[in-house]
């Protein structure tokens, strides 16, 4: 065997014997591995519903007078009205728009001035319907004990500022109220946010002396209507067909206050 043929020979074995040592070594070593495919991107989280605005003397009104057509034509619930479940309400009722009353003991609402003390008195009565029967067949049920409320004086007029008034004033009768805003109270329930007899009065300095300017005060309530039993938060009943509906609107209050046109709150009540 010639000295090439010894080599090939001993090159042929380290061949052998170095395979497989290659494999294993490309075995063991880290392959590449495919890119991850882009995730696909999540669609956003819905934004929670939004709560709707807060219900206006305008848009109250304009429900209620659905409900008193619907009553008077004998027509289905109008839906518009069942929606009101729970929407909050902010309203205000302006009062003493012709000045002080003479005695505020006999006011339901309205203020008096103590010029000795220098004072202003306002007061707020809230009506009680209880033992009024068209008030039961309304908003009364075999839960409830007492309700009270209050009338939303001039029901025609979405304003809450006092109406001008008139250059010659004139002995009219008063107009019968036909809307009111009614809290029906449960019995067995706590009596700490029911009024009675209680009006809701504040007593308030009168700076430097000075009557109060023109455009009376205002009484403001808050809260949010809420359906009886029956699933109404408006009811109306009408005692002739000539007669225009008078209508309750379901309601829980939060707050209670006096203030005056400009938005300052004199006094108020929180349950």
């Amino acid at each position: 065997m010639t000295c090439a043929e010894g080599n090939r020979r001993r090159a042929a074995a380290v061949l052998l014997v170095l395979a497989p040592l290659a494999l294993a070594f490309a075995a063991c070593s880290p392959r590449e591995r495919p890119a991850p495919a882009p995730a696909e991107p999540k669609a956003p989280a819905p934004a929670p519903p939004l709560a709707p605005p807060t219900l206006s003397r305008a848009e109250l009104l304009r429900v209620v007078a659905e409900a008193a057509d619907a009553s008077a034509a004998g027509a289905a619930y109008p839906n518009a009205a069942r929606e009101l479940d729970g929407r909050r309400f902010v309203l205000r009722l302006p009062f003493g728009c012709e000045g002080p009353s003479a005695e505020a003991a006999d006011t339901r609402l309205g203020y008096s001035v103590d010029v000795k003390r220098n004072a202003l008195r306002l007061t707020a009565r809230p009506e009680v319907w209880t033992q009024a029967g068209w008030a039961r067949a309304l908003v009364g049920g075999a839960d409830v004990e007492s309700i009270e409320g209050f009338w939303l004086s001039r029901p025609w007029t979405a304003s809450e500022a006092c109406p001008p008034l008139p250059a010659v004033a004139a002995a009219v009768p008063p107009t019968p109220e036909t809307v009111g805003l009614a809290q029906p109270f449960a019995e067995g329930g706590s009596r700490l946010l029911r009024r009675g007899d209680r009006p809701y009065e504040a007593t308030v300095k009168l700076p430097d002396g000075q009557p109060p300017g023109p455009g009376g005060f205002r009484l403001v309530l808050e809260g949010r209507i809420a359906a009886g039993a029956d699933g109404r938060t408006v009811a109306c009943l009408s005692e002739h067909p000539d007669r225009r509906p008078v209508c309750l609107a379901r309601a829980q209050l939060d707050r209670v206050a006096f203030e005056t046109p400009a938005g300052e709150t004199l006094a108020e009540w929180r349950s």
